[in-house]
């Protein structure tokens, strides 16, 4: 199991080590804010700015929402989650092994980017 932990609804959060299929990652999110904020986890786009069958399929797996995180919406490329104020855990196990520097947490804001290696 690996944590990764975000701060800030505004986060741009970079996985720089490549995940294992079947690991499970967990996303510690903060979200400070009074209101509820949107999150997506996602495969960073090609240099087309799109996601094509060149792109890996970072977000194909299985995904468990924790309390106070509702209305996912999924594809193989992203994955988004409401988050209510507070903390919560997003749980995601990948289906296919994630290559370093290709999947990111973004959350509402797109601030500067920090990464994290697990």
């Amino acid at each position: 199991m690996a944590t990764v932990n975000i701060s800030t609804t505004s986060s741009n959060t970079l996985v720089t080590t490549t995940v294992s299929s079947g690991t499970t990652l967990d996303f510690v999110i903060n979200n400070p804010s009074p209101a509820t904020s949107y999150f997506t986890l996602e495969t960073i786009p090609n240099s087309s700015s799109l996601y094509d069958t060149s792109s890996p399929k970072n977000t194909s797996g299985s995904f468990t929402l924790d309390s106070g995180q509702y209305s996912l919406i999924q594809s193989d490329y992203i994955a988004s989650v409401i988050v209510d104020p507070g903390n919560t855990t997003l749980t995601f196990e990948p289906a296919a092994d994630i290559p370093a520097n290709t999947l990111r947490l973004r959350g509402v804001g797109y601030g500067p980017q920090e990464t994290i290696s697990i």
